[in-house]
C-alpha cells in the first residue's frame, strides 16, 4: 500500500490554536536538512508526542509519492467504470470548530456543506468542503499549509475567500470557505432572462476576479458555473481557490499534474485531461466554457464521456462549435428557456462574430491558441461591450472600419461622403489649375484664373490636412481615437488618387505620418514619412519647405522606433542643405531633433548645451508650443542620464504645469509630463509622493486613450516601477509583464524600449525569489543589446550593467567583478574623460571588490576613484558614502591584520 493511502495512527482532530501551530513548524521543517528535521521532530516528540506524530505525517505526505505524483493517464482503470465513492451525510457533526448543517454542494472533490463556527467570541457562517477518502491528507494539508499564506492575499471583491483547513477526526481532509448565499451564474442568467450582453458583463465580474489571482501567480483549476454564484445583489463570486495551483511553486511541481478530482471534465482543458501541468490559458478554457454555456444554454462539449477513458477518448474528436450555430441547433425550446420571447434569429445574429471569436479562441484545443491569460480574455469582452475591435478577430481593414462605423452610425456616413468629395474636388480643382497655367501663357485673363483655382486646390488641402487628417491626431483633439483606423484605409488610396500631383501627395502622406506617430501607429507612420519623403523629393528643390518638414516626420518617428543611426543622418541631411535664409522654427527644428539624438547616444553634455543656447529662441516661437516641449523633454532626459535628479524634476513640473495651463488636465500631453514628474520623484526615492501622482496620470490616461494605447502601457510600466520601488512586488510584475509583453509585441525584440521592459521585469522575478528566471531574462536582454547595437556601442552597455547589478545581489561575485571590470575597461575606451557613465562603472566595480572583501584592491582602487565619484556624484550620494564606508573598514581590516600576531 503506498504511503498517499495512509493514515495517521493518531487522532489528527486539529483546533485553531494548534493548528496554527502546526503550520508554522511545517514551513520551518519542509525545506529543512534531513538530520535537522530529525533532530527537531526529535526534541518535539519530548514535549508533545501527538503534535510531533502529526507534523512527522504531513511531513512525510510532503516528501512521499501519491497519485498526484503521476500523469491522469497512469492513474485511469482500464474500462470505463470508475469508483466514486461519496461521503456520508455529515450534518450536525463538528469538523474543528465548525458545526456542519446541511448539504449544499458536490462536486469531484468531495461535498459541501453549510456549516456555522461554534467556538470563539463571534458568530460566522462558511461553506465546508469534506474531501473524498482516497485522497492523501497529510499531502494536502501540507500542501495547504505552502500555500495559505498567498491564498489568503486573493483579496477581490468576486473572490471568496479561503479561511481555514484542516483533517477531521477520522483523517478526512477540510477546507473552510467564505459561504455565499446565491445561484450558480448559469441558473441565475436563466432566471433574470439576461440578454447576451448582460450575459457577457456577468461572466466579465469573474474574468477580473480570475485575471487578478492569475496576476499574483494563483491559477485557479476548476472553473464551472458551480463555482461561479451570484449574490442577491448581482455580483459574482468564484470559490474555490483552496484548491489552486500557484505558477512559480517549482518545488511542489510534482503536485501540479492532473489528480483524479481536482477538475471537472466539462469545462477541464485537453492539457488537464492529458494530465499535463495546468497554467494561466487552463482557466481561460474554462472560462471559454462557462461564456459558451451561458450563451447557448447547454454545455460546451455535450459528447465528452463521464469517466477518464472517455475523456481522452472526447479529445481526437472534439471539434469547436460556435455559439451561434449551437444556439440554433437548439431550436426555438431552448432558446426560448434561455432568453424569453426573442427569436433564436435575433440572439444568433447577436452571438455571430466577435462573441463566436471570443468563444471560439478561449476553446482552442492548443493553449498556445488562445488567450494567454485570464487578462487579455477580459480585454477583448471589454472591447466587445465597448463596440471596438476584438483582439481575436483577424485585424482586417474591412473589420476595423465595420467596427469603426458600427460605434459612429450616424456621423460616418457623412464624413466618409465627405471626405470622398473633397478628395475628388481637390484632384479637380488641381488638375484645373494645370490647365489654367498651361493656357497662362497665352493670356492674362487665364493666369488669374489658375490662380483662383490654385487658391481652391490650397483650400481643400489645408481643409483635408489640418481639419480632417489632424482631427484623428489625439494630442489635438479629444476625438474618438479610433477614426485613425478610417485614415489608415485613406492612406492607401494617396497615390491612386494623386498620382498627378506629386507634392500634394506627399504633403498629404507626411501630414498622416505625424498624426499617426502620435496616435502610436510608428510601423504604419514611418511608411507614410518615407512616402512623403520619396514624393516630394522627387520633385521639389532639396531645401524646398514642404520636403524640409517631411525629413522633420520621419527623423521623430525613426527615433521614437530607436532608429538613431538613421534619425541621426535624416537630420543631417536637413540641416545641411537649409539656406540660410530659411525661417528659424525650421532650423531650430533640425538643431532640437539632433539634440534628441545625442541624448540617446549619451553626449547628455553636448546636447544641453545646444538646448540651453536655442532655449530662448524656441521660446519665442511660442511656449509650450511643440517645439517647445520637445526641447524640454530631451533636456528632461539628459539631466535623468547624468543622475541631476533635482534640476529632471523642476524641468518636469515646469513641462506638466505649462501644458496644463495651455491644453487642460485630462490632454495627453499633460498625463505624459504628470507620469514623467513621478518618473522624476521615484530617482529622487520620493516614492510616496510619486505613487499617487502616477496612478492618477494612468487612470486618466486609460480613461482618455483606451488601454491598449501606447501611453496606457508606458503608463504600466512606470506605475510597476514606483511599485517595485515600494516593494510590491507582484504588483509591480503584474503591471510590467503587460507592459513589457506589448512592447515586444510591438516593437520586436530587437528594440532599446522592449529591453528596459525586459529588465524590469527580470528585477520584479529576482525580488520574487525566481532567481534562475530572472538570470535567464537578464542575459536574454543581454544577448539582444549586443546583438542589435555591437559590444562597444554605449547604448547596449546598460544592458550588461543590470546583468552586473543581479550576479551582484544574488552572491555571484566572481562573475560579477569579472562583468564589471570588462564595463569599466569599456567604457573608459567609449565615453571621453570624466564622463559619469565612466564613474558609475567603476562604482559597480568597487562594490563587487568590497563584497568580497578584497581589501588591498579595494584600498588601491578606491584611491583612485573616490575623487572622481565625489565630483560626478556628489558628496553626499548614497553610493559615495557607501565607498567611505567600504574603504574606511578594508584599511581597517588591513591594520588589524598587519598589527596582529605573525
Amino acid at each position: 500500500m503506498g504511503p498517499w493511502r495512509e493514515r495517521a495512527a493518531v487522532s489528527t482532530s486539529i483546533d485553531d490554536g494548534r493548528w496554527q501551530r502546526l503550520a508554522e513548524l511545517f514551513d520551518q521543517l519542509a525545506d529543512a536538512a534531513p538530520q535537522q528535521r530529525d533532530a527537531s521532530l526529535r526534541a518535539l516528540s519530548e514535549q508533545d508526542p501527538e503534535l510531533a506524530a502529526e507534523l512527522a505525517g504531513m511531513l512525510h505526505g510532503d516528501l512521499a509519492e501519491g497519485p498526484l505524483d503521476h500523469p491522469l493517464p497512469d492513474l485511469l482503470p482500464q474500462d470505463d467504470a470508475a469508483a466514486d465513492p461519496v461521503l456520508p451525510d455529515r450534518s450536525g457533526h463538528r469538523v474543528g470548530p465548525y458545526l456542519l448543517v446541511r448539504t449544499i454542494g458536490r462536486g469531484g472533490m468531495g461535498e459541501v456543506y453549510l456549516a456555522e463556527r461554534v467556538t470563539g467570541d463571534f458568530a460566522q457562517r462558511v461553506a465546508i468542503k469534506l474531501l473524498k477518502r482516497g485522497m492523501d491528507s497529510h499531502a494536502l494539508l501540507s500542501r495547504f499549509a505552502r500555500e495559505r499564506r498567498i491564498l489568503a492575499q486573493l483579496d477581490h471583491p468576486n473572490i471568496a475567500h479561503l479561511l481555514d483547513g484542516g483533517i477531521c477526526e477520522d483523517g478526512t481532509p477540510y477546507f473552510a470557505m467564505e459561504y455565499v448565499d446565491g445561484r450558480s451564474i448559469t441558473e441565475y442568467a436563466r432566471a433574470m432572462g439576461l440578454d447576451p450582453r448582460a450575459r457577457v458583463e456577468l461572466l466579465l465580474q469573474a474574468v477580473d476576479a480570475v485575471a487578478y489571482a492569475q496576476s499574483r501567480l494563483v491559477v485557479h483549476r476548476d472553473i464551472k458555473p458551480s463555482n461561479l454564484l451570484v449574490d442577491a445583489g448581482g455580483r459574482v463570486r468564484v470559490l474555490d481557490f483552496g484548491i489552486a495551483k500557484l505558477l512559480d511553486d517549482s518545488e511542489e511541481e510534482r503536485l501540479t499534474g492532473t489528480g483524479t478530482g481536482i477538475m471537472t471534465p466539462t469545462y477541464a482543458a485537453p492539457e488537464q485531461i492529458r494530465g499535463e501541468v495546468a497554467n494561466t490559458a487552463t482557466d481561460v478554457y474554462a472560462l471559454g466554457g462557462v461564456l459558451f454555456e451561458l450563451l447557448t444554454g447547454r454545455e460546451p462539449h455535450p459528447d465528452r464521456g463521464h469517466t477518464p477513458v472517455a475523456w481522452l477518448r472526447s479529445l481526437e474528436h472534439e471539434t469547436g462549435e460556435r455559439p451561434s450555430a449551437a444556439l440554433r441547433a437548439g431550436g426555438r425550446e431552448r432558446a426560448g428557456r434561455e432568453y424569453g420571447d426573442t427569436t433564436v434569429e435575433k440572439v444568433s445574429r447577436v452571438l455571430r462574430g466577435d462573441l463566436d471569436t471570443i468563444v471560439s479562441t478561449a476553446l482552442q484545443p492548443d493553449a498556445r491558441r488562445r488567450y494567454a491569460g485570464a487578462a487579455q480574455l477580459a480585454q477583448d469582452l471589454r472591447r466587445y461591450l465597448e463596440g471596438r475591435p476584438i483582439a481575436a478577430q483577424p485585424d482586417t481593414a474591412t473589420y476595423r472600419l465595420r467596427k469603426f462605423a458600427a460605434r459612429h452610425r450616424y456621423a460616418v456616413g457623412g464624413a466618409v461622403a465627405v471626405l470622398v468629395a473633397l478628395l475628388a474636388g481637390l484632384g479637380l480643382a488641381l488638375w484645373q489649375a494645370q490647365l489654367a497655367r498651361e493656357h497662362a501663357l497665352r493670356a492674362d485673363a487665364e493666369a488669374a484664373r489658375a490662380t483662383r483655382q490654385a487658391e481652391v486646390a490650397n483650400a481643400v488641402s489645408e481643409f483635408l490636412t489640418r481639419d480632417l487628417i489632424q482631427a484623428a491626431n489625439p494630442f489635438r483633439s479629444p476625438l474618438d481615437i479610433a477614426l485613425t483606423d478610417a485614415l489608415v484605409q485613406a492612406g492607401t488610396r494617396i497615390d491612386a488618387r494623386f498620382a498627378g500631383a506629386p507634392v500634394l501627395a506627399g504633403v498629404l502622406h507626411r501630414e498622416l505620418a505625424q498624426s499617426l506617430y502620435l496616435a502610436g501607429d510608428s510601423a504604419t507612420a514611418r511608411a507614410h514619412a518615407h512616402s512623403a519623403v520619396a514624393a516630394l523629393a522627387a520633385t521639389r528643390p532639396v531645401a524646398d519647405p514642404e520636403l524640409l518638414q517631411a525629413y522633420l516626420v520621419l527623423g521623430q518617428v525613426l527615433r521614437a522606433e530607436a532608429s538613431y543611426a538613421e534619425a541621426r543622418n535624416i537630420y543631417g541631411q536637413g540641416l545641411a542643405v537649409l539656406p540660410a535664409a530659411a525661417p528659424d522654427a525650421l532650423r531650430l527644428a533640425f538643431e532640437v531633433g539632433l539634440a534628441g539624438i545625442d541624448v540617446e547616444d549619451r553626449r547628455e553634455a553636448r546636447a544641453l548645451r545646444v538646448l540651453q543656447a536655442r532655449m530662448p529662441a524656441i521660446v519665442a516661437l511660442g511656449a509650450f508650443e511643440q517645439l517647445h516641449i520637445d526641447a524640454l523633454d530631451h533636456r528632461l532626459r539628459a539631466l535623468m542620464q547624468t543622475d541631476r535628479f533635482e534640476e529632471a524634476l523642476v524641468t518636469a513640473r515646469e513641462l506638466r504645469s505649462g501644458t496644463q495651463a495651455k491644453f487642460g488636465v485630462e490632454d495627453p500631453r499633460t498625463l505624459e509630463w504628470q507620469r514623467r514628474e513621478a518618473v522624476a520623484l521615484t530617482a529622487l526615492e520620493r516614492y510616496a509622493e510619486a505613487l499617487p501622482i502616477m496612478e492618477r496620470a494612468c487612470a486618466t490616461t486609460v480613461a482618455a486613450l483606451g488601454s491598449d494605447h501606447p501611453a496606457a502601457h508606458e503608463c504600466r510600466l512606470r506605475h510597476g516601477v514606483v511599485l517595485f520601488e515600494l516593494q510590491r512586488f507582484e504588483e509591480a510584475a503584474a503591471l510590467i509583464e503587460q507592459a513589457a509583453n506589448y512592447r515586444e509585441r510591438s516593437l520586436g525584440a530587437d528594440n532599446e524600449n522592449t529591453w528596459i521592459g525586459w529588465v524590469w521585469l527580470a528585477r520584479c522575478w529576482q525580488r520574487s525569489d525566481r532567481i534562475a528566471e530572472s538570470r535567464a531574462l537578464f542575459e536574454r536582454t543581454r544577448d539582444a543589446a549586443l546583438a542589435a547595437l555591437g559590444p562597444e556601442d554605449p547604448n547596449a552597455m546598460p544592458f550588461e550593467q543590470v546583468l552586473g547589478m543581479h550576479l551582484e545581489q544574488t552572491g555571484q561575485f566572481q562573475a560579477a567583478a569579472a562583468l564589471r571590470r570588462s564595463l569599466l575597461e569599456k567604457s573608459q575606451r567609449v565615453f571621453p574623460d570624466g564622463h559619469v557613465s565612466t564613474a558609475k562603472y567603476a562604482w559597480d566595480l568597487g562594490e563587487t571588490l568590497a563584497s568580497q572583501r578584497r581589501d588591498r584592491e579595494v584600498v588601491a582602487f578606491y584611491g583612485e576613484w573616490l575623487p572622481h565619484w565625489e565630483g560626478l556624484l556628489g558628496p553626499e550620494d548614497s553610493r559615495v558614502v557607501d565607498a567611505r564606508a567600504w574603504l574606511a573598514a578594508a584599511r581597517a581590516r588591513l591594520a588589524a591584520s598587519q598589527s596582529g600576531p605573525e
